[in-house]
């Protein structure tokens, strides 16, 4: 039984590893990544790199609406007209973050997914401190509306 763990434990490891590994790096595609269109801000989704084996995706919804899924170590973004935001996953529709979005504004959650189904959602302020969080994660463009061409 002991064998079947570790072996379970060290092909999650890769999994892990291996879905690190598609995707362009932040650091790389921020200068890629579109302009915010007029009268838009942009809300960007990111979750840090696992310190367990938990490769947990969670819906995520702004205003009730599933705009993609999380990934560890991967990014993603929306662009939303100014105005007021609640961001929650899929199933847990009281807890998340809830935020104004102004024209040209750019905020930033973070999606911890601990090994309980609940992903805890931030808000990341100042913006400094979530692009240094999301500098080496990997562009998940696939999981939003918003695709950019070429990451």
């Amino acid at each position: 039984m002991n064998r079947r763990v570790a072996l379970s434990t060290a092909l999650a490891a890769m999994i892990v590893m291996v879905a690190g590994c598609a995707g362009v790096r932040y650091e790389d595609a921020s200068a890629k990544i579109p302009p915010i269109p007029p009268g838009q801000g942009r809300i960007y989704f990111y979750q840090l790199h696992p310190t367990h084996l938990s490769t947990r995706q969670q819906k995520l919804r702004v205003n009730d609406v599933v705009v993609g899924r999380n990934k560890p170590g991967g990014f993603f973004f929306v662009d939303r007209p100014a105005g007021q935001y609640v961001v929650t996953n899929l199933y847990w529709t009281g807890d998340g973050v809830t935020f104004q979005l102004e024209a040209g504004q750019t905020r930033y959650v973070r999606s911890d997914t601990p090994m309980v189904l609940k992903a805890a959602l931030t808000l990341v302020d100042p913006p400094e401190v979530a692009q240094a969080e999301m500098r080496r994660l990997r562009y998940w463009g696939a999981a939003s509306p918003e695709q950019v061409p070429g990451l």
